[in-house]
Formats: structure tokens, C-alpha cells, sequence
């Protein structure tokens, strides 16, 4: 079969069909070609009007999804052109009050707005054409082929980018014309933004009767399915259930990190299923059915593991938007997958229907991540202000300086007499030649001097010191036969001692050292609490430093050294050189700022 390309007639002919389809899709097209290109223009010294495009172009974003699903919806209904009209300036009035509303550039809180309603309105176009009516398979073969123009617009957009970019650059070769890396973004943004979009739009099914009747399946789907997705999501699954029987095995609560796994196999899970769907019922599929049975049977434990990673953090920290998403995801795959383990319809339409409501929930109102999440946090630190215990009085900063952050800084209201919304307002007139990052700390700092809070975010996690021995890189070995150095970047080292094995490792990616001599029991050597007990002579005032060794604290060798006797031998960790943080006793953040070099002694046993 011979490959046919396009002539540039048809080309233009499909263009045609486009913008009389979706005229106003492609007025948002072009618009964000056109402010894209001007981004790159924009001087270092104007972050604002920078900010200002980013947001028109997220902006343009949910306008272009918006509009295809209320056109879409339009069509299958049949609206006449004054309904659809009408409809459509209803959609284009939402996207300019939203432009207008919202503030991404002073409240972090408004760019997880922007980012919540993007995947609404990307969901709302998944099954926009099919608001109570059509069948399920016509649902399916819809969206299939919207993941399959999606597919092939990236593709050919990559493809036009690089064939364009490589002649740009043998222009710039050949030629000498100097061609500046603007042009190149340019180029990227009129395909991305301009070309990706109208390709994409002229493969949008039109004729939603004839997709009911449809049958056929795309045999790379199948494959894809069976030999990518399945296999990713069961490397996940085995990694949740190890984890899982070692947190049943050492009675300790999950890890946050738990989370982002057990959301990561409820992904490809249920996007295998759903590719799946048409033909998980005919016959010499039967696995797959299997498999679907299997998948929700096996999210009970991994949604019960993650209701206690989230709990673990909200139970200590309160509930930030972050969290707040996690348990609505959390509560929403409990109830999906009882769903399709009792339901014998199994809709798969109220996955994207589902999520889509729940987005749009979190959105605004009362119950919304922001709402809730701004309550928990002014709660707690109410809470703070109120407390005399060191520990409370250094976790007042980072609570305001994230409230400030993402809700502004007339969310302290609560907290002085003074107007801080006239305070704000006077902050953000004069924000024009300032960086976002600029704003959010003078706000910061003006909270910190309304209430009194001793706090700089900008150095709060570079508290940092250095501990090393009095006699420095000068190392007594007397009564030791080997010196052996030790890194802490070292994950394992091995030597033989008169013929004998020795293991050194670390215990985990950063702490403590585990040793093994031969058949003997390992022994651990524990850094981390020489780190702890370091960091607390230096707290006492007990160490000596120098003026021009700044964060530089001198210890005894005996405070960095352990020794254990272990396999006939003596040895003797030394520590010459402990970096670490003063700032926390949590034994999470200790790790992340703990290294060290230093060296096994290795002698015979005394």
C-alpha cells in the first residue's frame, strides 16, 4: 500500500471545514499563536506582563475546550444557529470573567484553579455529545477516536517542528543568516498553539449515530494495552503490596510518596480497562474480564493504604489543597471500585462524569480545596499563636508564609487591626517590574512584622552546618592494622580482612551504616544520631568555631567516632567531615541533609 499525503488543497479544504465548524476555536488558536510569539519578546525587567500572557494563554486553554464541548453538545441536540450562538457567547462571557478573576501572579491558589478547571472542561469534552443519550459504545468509539487524533496531532505537530527547525538551522549554517533562538519558539508556538490545534479539531466525529453502530477496534490498542499499560501497573502493584506487608510487618505508617504510586496504578489501571471495554466480553478475551475483576479487587487494600498516607500528614499538618485532592481522589476510587465490583452495568461514563463534578466542586464554594484548605490552615495557626512551646512558636512562619502565598495576605485578617486588603492592594499596584517570587515575600515579610513571627522563608531550609574533627584530616590509627575511607555516596563497599569478607552499606539513602564481617550477625553504626547529638552541643554553645569558617562547629574525635566489636575484629568508625541541618530533630527531614566522610579503623579485637 502506497503512502498518499494530503495535497495542500485538501489541506486548505480541511482548514475551511474547521473554521466554519469551529469558528471560534480557531479565533483561540490564533490568539494564542500570536500572544505565545509575543511572550518571547518580553523583557526580563516586565514579569508582570509576562504573567499576564502565561495566565490569557491558560486562559485560551479552557476557552477552546469549553467552547468544543458546548458546540459538541450544540450538534447533537440540534441547536439552530441563534441557540448555538447564544451558547457559545455564554462560554467566551465564563472565559473572560475567569481571565479577569482570577490572579495566578499574586495567588498560588488561582493557578491550581486554573489547573483544576483544565481537566474539568477537558473531561466535560469526553462526554459532553453524549449528556443523556447514546449508547456506551458509541461513548467509546468517540473518545477513541479523540485519544487517537490527540495521538497523531502530537505526532505530526513533533514531526513539522523538527523538518521546520533543521531547515531553519541550515539556513543559519549555510547561509550565515543569523537566526536567534526566538525564532525558534516562534516556530514552536505557532505549531503547538496554531497548527496542533486546527489538525486535531478537523478529526472531531461529527456523525454520533454512525459511531453507536460502530464495531471496529484498533488492534494497536489491544497492544499497546496488553504489553505497555498492563505490565507498567503490575510493576506498581508488586512494589504497593511489598510495601505494604512491610508496613504490616514493622507497624509503621505509609510514606507520602505511597500516594503518588497507589494513584500512578489507579491510572493505568483504569485507562487499560476502558481500552479494553468494547471487547473484554467477546469471546478469547476472557483475561481480560479476569483481569477487571482483578483490578478492583485489588484496590480495596492499596485505597485503605492510601487513606492512611494521607491521614498520616493531615492528622500532623492539617489539610492543604494538595491533601485535600488526595482524600477526594482517595474517597472517589473507594467508591468506583465498589461500583464496579457490584454493578453489573458497569457504565464507564461516570468515571469522566465523576471527575469532572468533583473538579468543578473543588473549584469555588465552601466545600472547594481552597476553602477548606484555607480554614485548616488559619485554624492551626491560631492554634500556634496561642502556644509557648518553642516547636510551635517556629512552625508560626511557614503557615503564614503559606497562607500568603496562596490565599493572600488578607487571609491574617484574623490576626491585627490593620486593613490588610488596603495593605495588599498598595503592594500589588507597585508589582509591575517585580518578580512574582518578589511579591509573595514582601507581602510575607510585611505578615511577619504584623505578627511579630521571626522568619524568613527564603533561608528557612539552607539552616546547614558543618561539624569536623578537632585534629582535622589528621587521623590517629594507632592499635588499628587498616584504615578504610567511607563515603557517604557510597551505597556498598567490600574488602577482605586476613582473608575474611566485610560489607559496608548504607542502610538507606542516606543515614546510617550497616557492617557484615564474614558469617557474623551485621552490626549498624548509627550517623544519624551522632548527627543529632552534634547538632545539640552546637545548639548548647559547646563547640568551637571559627570567625572565617563560617558554619564550620569543631567536635572531639570521640563525638564523631563509634566502635563496634563484631566477627574477632575491632572497627572503629570515624567521621572527619558531618554535614547537616540544625533546624529540624524530625527524622525525615534529618536525612535529607545529612553526609559525611570518614574512615574504618580495622584492627583485631581487644
Amino acid at each position: 500500500m502506497k503512502l498518499k499525503l494530503p495535497s495542500l488543497h485538501a489541506l486548505w479544504l480541511s482548514f475551511l471545514r474547521v473554521v466554519a465548524r469551529f469558528p471560534l476555536q480557531a479565533i483561540v488558536a490564533l490568539a494564542a499563536s500570536i500572544a505565545w510569539c509575543y511572550v518571547v519578546d518580553i523583557p526580563y525587567t516586565n514579569p508582570h506582563r509576562e504573567e499576564q500572557l502565561m495566565e490569557f494563554l491558560a486562559v485560551c486553554n479552557l476557552a477552546l475546550t469549553l467552547l468544543l464541548a458546548a458546540d459538541l453538545y450544540a450538534e447533537v441536540n440540534h441547536f439552530g444557529k441563534a441557540k448555538q450562538w447564544s451558547l457559545r457567547l455564554l462560554m467566551v462571557l465564563l472565559c473572560a470573567g475567569l481571565y479577569f478573576l482570577l490572579k495566578p501572579y499574586f495567588y498560588l491558589a488561582d493557578m491550581y484553579r486554573l489547573g483544576l478547571l483544565a481537566f474539568a472542561f477537558h473531561l466535560l469534552v469526553a462526554f459532553a455529545p453524549f449528556i443523556g443519550k447514546g449508547s456506551l459504545n458509541g461513548f467509546w468509539q468517540y473518545n477513541k477516536s479523540l485519544f487517537l487524533r490527540i495521538l497523531t496531532s502530537g505526532l505530526y505537530a513533533v514531526v513539522l517542528f523538527a523538518g521546520l527547525a533543521i531547515a531553519l538551522g541550515a539556513i543559519d549554517g549555510l547561509f550565515n543568516v543569523k537566526i536567534g533562538w526566538q525564532t525558534y519558539m516562534r516556530l514552536f508556538a505557532v505549531v503547538s498553539a496554531g497548527f496542533m490545534t486546527i489538525f486535531f479539531l478537523a478529526g472531531v466525529p461529527d456523525d454520533f449515530d454512525a459511531l453507536n453502530k460502530e464495531e471496529s477496534y484498533p488492534k494497536g490498542l489491544k497492544i499497546f494495552t496488553q504489553y505497555v499499560l498492563i505490565p507498567l501497573m503490575t510493576i506498581y502493584l508488586v512494589i504497593l503490596l511489598v510495601y505494604e506487608v512491610k508496613i504490616m510487618l514493622s507497624w509503621q505508617l505509609p510514606k507520602g510518596l505511597v500516594s503518588t504510586l497507589i494513584l500512578g496504578y489507579a491510572v493505568f489501571g483504569i485507562l487499560s480497562l476502558l481500552l479494553v471495554y468494547p471487547i473484554k466480553e467477546k469471546e478469547g478475551n476472557g483475561w481480560m474480564k479476569l483481569f477487571s475483576r482483578f483490578f478492583y479487587v485489588m484496590m480495596i487494600p492499596l485505597v485503605i493504604l492510601l487513606l492512611l498516607a494521607v491521614w498520616k500528614r493531615v492528622g500532623v499538618y492539617g489539610i492543604t489543597e494538595s491533601r485535600y485532592i488526595l482524600v477526594v481522589l482517595a474517597l472517589w476510587l473507594t467508591i468506583v471500585t465498589l461500583y464496579f465490583l457490584v454493578s453489573k452495568k458497569q457504565n464507564i461514563k461516570i468515571i469522566p462524569v465523576s471527575l469532572c463534578i468533583l473538579a468543578l466542586l473543588a473549584t469555588y464554594g465552601p466545600q472547594s480545596a481552597f476553602s477548606v484548605s484555607r480554614y485548616s490552615q488559619v485554624a492551626r495557626l491560631k492554634k500556634l499563636m496561642a502556644s509557648k512551646k518553642d516547636k510551635d512558636i517556629k512552625e508560626r512562619g511557614p503557615v503564614v508564609s503559606y497562607l500568603v502565598d496562596r490565599h493572600g495576605l488578607a487571609v491574617l485578617q484574623p490576626f491585627t487591626k490593620r486593613d490588610l486588603r488596603e495593605i495588599e492592594n498598595k503592594i500589588e499596584k507597585n508589582a509591575d517590574s517585580l518578580s512574582r517570587y518578589s511579591v509573595i515575600s514582601i507581602k510575607t515579610d510585611t505578615a511577619n512584622v504584623l505578627l511579630n513571627i521571626k522568619y524568613d522563608p527564603r533561608n528557612s531550609y539552607i539552616d546547614s552546618r558543618r561539624f569536623e574533627t578537632e585534629t582535622g584530616t589528621l587521623l590517629p590509627v594507632s592499635g588499628y592494622d587498616y584504615v578504610v575511607a567511607v563515603e557517604n555516596y557510597l551505597d556498598k563497599q567490600h574488602f577482605k580482612v586476613n582473608g575474611v569478607d566485610v560489607t559496608v552499606e548504607k542502610t538507606n539513602q542516606y543515614g546510617n551504616l550497616k557492617l557484615k564481617v564474614g558469617t557474623a550477625a551485621a552490626v549498624e553504626y548509627d550517623v544519624r544520631k551522632l548527627a543529632r547529638d552534634a547538632v545539640a552541643l552546637y545548639k548548647a554553645g559547646k563547640l568551637k568555631g571559627k570567625k572565617e569558617d563560617l558554619g564550620m562547629s569543631y567536635m572531639p574525635s570521640e563525638g564523631l567516632s563509634i566502635t563496634k566489636q563484631v566477627g574477632g575484629l575491632e572497627i572503629k568508625l570515624v567521621i572527619t567531615l558531618l554535614n547537616t541541618t540544625t533546624n529540624t530533630t524530625e527524622e525525615e527531614e534529618l536525612n535529607k541533609w545529612l553526609s559525611y566522610n570518614g574512615y574504618l579503623l580495622v584492627g583485631s579485637k581487644r
